[in-house]
């Protein structure tokens, strides 16, 4: 049985290289040794797990069965290892995680400095872009996604807040327009929309007995990023819908004018997601703790 967890234990380790070398490389072994192992567990197995070509290999559907198995037994064991490291000295790794780029500037990142200032032995490689990450098929450790999520088998998720939405405008746009009486009123009006949400906007006043209105918004100009929603905005193009932390100082300014302040959108809620297997399962855990907690204060 020992004998057949250190063949699998390899195997595993040459599925996630994607060759013998890599495997080799990463085991501190020789290669020769590594392909010995395979072979001797297909032998075992009587069944083919690699497809073989001169500069790599590739899983077979027997392969495939197995490796999820192995996969999940060496995170199990790795992750018990690192909880007993992590929990008698400074946390140390390396973590690749993936923010929007709207959080550049924000509290929460403000809160990973603090983190990284005080667990220098953990090195954070964040980066930003506005596309929605999947952690695995990505290549990511933990990433933060604005809105509502599904749960997802396999993944764990952590609430980190909201942020609040506005409706914007460039002042010169504004001084152009009939000034609005109802959130309707700006239907008509010119749109810059961000693709990864809504063009149905929905508000809600609540001064007295509680009002509710709904914009669907044309538009003829959209941008999956929020710097450039802010500039299109900015440069007179029309109105836009924006988190208050990208645009709060275009409005301190008054080159951005707020639309309806007594009405209310919906927040996004930021929520942080990863695999619930990893062999950094502890590591991410105090990270995501670390942040919620800054975050609450």
């Amino acid at each position: 049985m020992l004998d057949q967890l250190k063949l699998m234990a390899i195997f595993s380790f040459v599925a996630e290289n994607g060759s013998f070398s890599g495997a080799a490389r990463a085991l501190g072994i020789a290669p020769s040794r590594v392909s010995e192992a395979v072979s001797k567990l297909e032998a075992q197995l009587n069944t083919t797990l690699l497809n073989r070509t001169t500069r790599n290999v590739a899983l077979t559907s027997e392969g495939r069965k197995l490796y999820a198995f192995t996969a999940s037994m060496l995170n199990e064991a790795m992750g018990g290892l690192d909880s007993i490291v992590e929990s008698k000295s400074e946390p140390s790794g390396s973590l690749n995680v993936s923010f929007p780029s709207y959080l550049t500037g924000s509290p929460l990142l403000a809160a990973v400095c603090e983190f990284s200032s005080n667990h220098p032995n953990v090195h954070i490689a964040i980066s930003f872009h506005d596309n929605i990450v999947d952690p695995i098929k990505d290549g990511f450790d933990m990433c933060i996604r604005g809105g509502a999520q599904k749960n997802r088998r396999g993944f764990a998720t952590q609430r980190l807040g909201e942020l609040e939405r506005v409706i914007v405008v460039g002042k010169q746009y504004y001084a152009r327009k009939d000034t609005p009486k109802h959130p309707t009123d700006l239907a008509s009006w010119d749109w810059v929309t961000y693709r990864h949400r809504e063009r149905n906007f929905k508000l809600r006043a609540g001064h007295g007995r509680k009002r509710q209105a709904s914009i669907r918004v044309r538009s003829s100009l959209q941008v999956d990023n929020l710097d450039a929603l802010q500039f299109l905005t900015l440069q007179n193009a029309g109105a836009s819908v924006m988190p208050l932390e990208v645009c709060r100082r275009g409005i301190q300014n008054g080159d951005l004018v707020r639309l309806f302040e007594d009405w209310q959108l919906s927040k996004v809620q930021q929520i942080a997601v990863w695999p619930e297997k990893t062999r950094r399962e502890s590591l991410i855990a105090l990270f995501v703790s670390f942040i919620s907690s800054s975050l609450e204060k």
